[in-house]
């Protein structure tokens, strides 16, 4: 697997690229806001001649659907979400209202709903689905157990990506849209510390940090 991390817009979204030998790529919450970000993005794909095959959404704020719009103009695939983040998508202009955070075009409707259990996966990369309501309602974190050699590294331990469900050293917010903090902790306690401890984690915000670091915390 090759993984190359962007940060993204004004609120540093991690948006995330993972492709395998063959070219094929997965797109995590790839949010550009500005054109010298697509660009950017872009750069990366065609520099390494990567095939987008999927354009996934850990959940549905504004700030991480800003490049949803680009990706699915630019290379023909649809964003895939929780369908109960959909609604989100409805209230762009209010979000971008509320943070204060441009909207140069609005995310397209949902290509494919994804839900607890499911799997997103091409040749020698496979993500599990893992729903964690709280911070929105479709909150979904996406799981690698077995990821193999990462950019010239053998023997990675599993990869968790799951958006703004998880920091380093904190959690989402849970005031917007749908929160529920008792839900968040219930199923970050339940579903995400869960994992081996030495997931290396990914967030949608900050640094890395890893399963076992994190569940000091609870």
């Amino acid at each position: 697997m090759n993984l190359k991390a962007f940060t993204f817009n004004s609120f540093g979204v991690n948006g995330f690229v993972l492709s395998n030998d063959s070219g094929d790529a997965i797109l995590i919450d790839p949010s550009a806001g500005s054109e010298q970000e697509e660009q950017a993005l872009a750069r990366y794909i065609e520099t390494n001649h990567l095939t987008v095959r999927h354009l996934l959404n850990t959940h549905l704020h504004l700030d991480h659907v800003l490049g949803n719009a680009f990706v699915a103009k630019t290379y023909g695939v649809q964003p895939e979400a929780h369908e109960e983040d959909a609604f989100m998508l409805d209230l762009q202009e209010e979000q971008s209202e509320m943070f204060g955070l441009p909207l140069r075009e609005p995310s397209p409707a949902l290509g494919n709903y994804l839900a607890e259990g499911d799997t997103v996966e091409i040749d020698g990369i496979k993500l599990q689905v893992i729903h964690v309501a709280g911070h929105s309602p479709g909150g979904i974190a996406f799981f690698c157990k077995n990821p193999g050699e990462v950019n010239g590294q053998k023997n990675v331990p599993p990869l968790l990506f799951p958006g703004d469900i998880i920091f380093a050293g904190s959690r989402g917010r849970s005031d917007l849209f749908g929160g529920d903090d008792h839900a968040l902790v219930t199923g970050i306690k339940s579903k995400l510390l869960t994992l081996p401890k030495e997931t290396v984690v990914f967030p949608g915000h900050g640094p890395m940090t890893t399963i076992g670091d994190e569940s000091r915390w609870y």
